[in-house]
């Protein structure tokens, strides 16, 4: 994996999601660089990591691997969407190691069955599983184009209006685009992972942030997470979709904060 390092403090490692790459934390590491250790990586075949094949457990892997080699201890965890699986799969190798979580539009079990097929599941989740094979199966087309309406469609209509929204088009274009069979492998993972029974696992503080707006993870699913981890904060930010990192960041970076050093 390709990784930054900057900043001095505690490590805080960023891991973004499913087409994104660590250059959409830059609002992040700026933000908390002075007072922390920040690490953020490229997950396979997204920014400028090489593509390469694995599961979840090898992601976690390479990223303990990058820990190790820097000799990073007690590390705070930042997760964005696919990107809190591999950190579910990191917390089962070191949990001991690991000091804070927090996930933002994230859960760990993306994936309901579809209601075409009967399918009855009281867990709440945002994708239909036929849903997620149309679009690797819309992948093997324009992959351009539908790689745009997939990321459009991460954001409210009024984030999309929004000069954040614009400069975030302009990032992207300065930025490697996500291989697309490394896309195609990542949505095969979020619609065959359930890691729901690592919650009880987990011992440290754990926070969810969430747009108020994400049809990915939508409120149902968060208070079902609520549920089912009594020691958990649930922070929503209203008016946003999946990325609320990218169009509040200031929101976003505060609540993050509050939540590191309380």
């Amino acid at each position: 994996m390709y990784y930054q390092i900057s900043g001095q403090g505690q490590p805080l490692v960023f891991i973004h999601g499913f087409a994104g790459s660590s250059q959409w934390w830059r609002g992040q590491k700026a933000f908390f660089e002075s007072d922390y250790q920040v690490l953020t990586v490229d997950l396979p075949g997204h920014g400028q990591s090489p593509w390469q094949r694995g599961t979840l457990a090898e992601m976690a892997t390479d990223l303990y691997d990058i820990l190790k080699t820097l000799d990073l201890q007690q590390i705070n965890i930042v997760a964005s969407s696919l990107g809190g699986l591999v950190a579910l799969e990191l917390y089962r190798r070191i949990p001991e190691q690991i000091h804070r979580m927090s996930f933002v539009g994230s859960i760990p079990k993306f994936a309901r069955p579809s209601t075409s097929l009967g399918a009855n599941s009281a867990y709440p989740a945002g994708l239909d599983i036929e849903k997620i094979r149309t679009l690797s199966e819309q992948f093997d087309g324009d992959y351009a184009s539908i790689l745009d309406i997939f990321f459009r469609s991460l954001f409210t209509m009024k984030e999309r209006e929004s000069k954040k929204f614009k400069d975030l088009k302009s990032l992207r274009q300065n930025e490697p685009v996500p291989r697309r069979e490394a896309l195609q492998a990542f949505l095969d993972i979020l619609e065959k992972t359930d890691l729901r029974d690592r919650l009880l696992s987990i011992v440290c503080p754990v926070q969810f942030i969430t747009g108020a707006e994400d049809y990915i993870c939508p409120k149902d699913v968060m208070e079902w997470l609520k549920e089912h981890m009594l020691h958990a904060r649930l922070d929503f930010i209203d008016g946003c979709g999946h990325l609320p990192f990218l169009t509040k960041p200031q929101q976003y970076n505060d609540l993050l904060e509050n939540f590191l050093i309380n």
